[in-house]
């Protein structure tokens, strides 16, 4: 049970490194995050909600269902962005952002997603061979994860309200 709370931990921090990934690109790299983009974020924070409960309330199908569903969202939303930059239009940048060993946020987003969604379903699989009772105690590797947690999404909060303000966001950045 401990080795499986440690994994989930660490699924916790490397969806928690991706976010501060993106945060670098719109803060150091100064590349405003597209509307795709925010919603990308949200469905990994959904993901990350989902394996919080897992910390909190045991292990359970129903918080891998709720990781499934966000992660189905999510790849929604970064293939729908791939396939807008896989044959743009003639004079328009071939994609959106700077890429990260070759490949866009974005296409980095589709198997981010895809490996949410398997690792659930192996997780799932792995449920019932483990005792149903969960351990109450949470180590200090889960709190961190979750501590981290709540620290991006507020982050992610704070620099989309001044990015889009009450309104839409627009594209490329702020709406002039």
């Amino acid at each position: 049970m401990q080795t499986l709370k440690i994994v989930n931990s660490i699924c916790i921090l490397l969806i928690c490194s991706i976010l501060i990934g993106a945060l670098y690109f719109q803060f150091g790299l100064h590349e405003n995050p597209c509307p795709l983009c925010l919603l990308q974020r949200m469905a990994m924070m959904a993901v990350i909600f989902g394996l919080g409960m897992n910390i909190y309330f045991g292990f359970k199908p129903q918080h891998f269902a709720l990781i499934i569903m966000a992660a189905l969202v999510g790849l929604t939303m970064s293939a729908r962005q791939v396939l807008l930059h896989i044959c743009p239009v003639d004079g328009e940048p071939t994609g959106y952002g700077s890429p990260v060993f070759g490949m866009h946020l974005y296409t980095w987003g589709v198997f981010i997603f895809l490996m949410s969604i398997l690792a659930s379903a192996i997780f799932i699989m792995i449920i019932p061979k483990i005792e149903a009772k969960p351990e109450l105690k949470i180590i200090a590797l889960e709190k961190f994860a979750v501590y981290l947690t709540i620290a991006i999404i507020l982050i992610n909060i704070i620099a989309t309200f001044f990015e889009c303000q009450l309104g839409p966001c627009c594209e490329n950045g702020p709406c002039p």
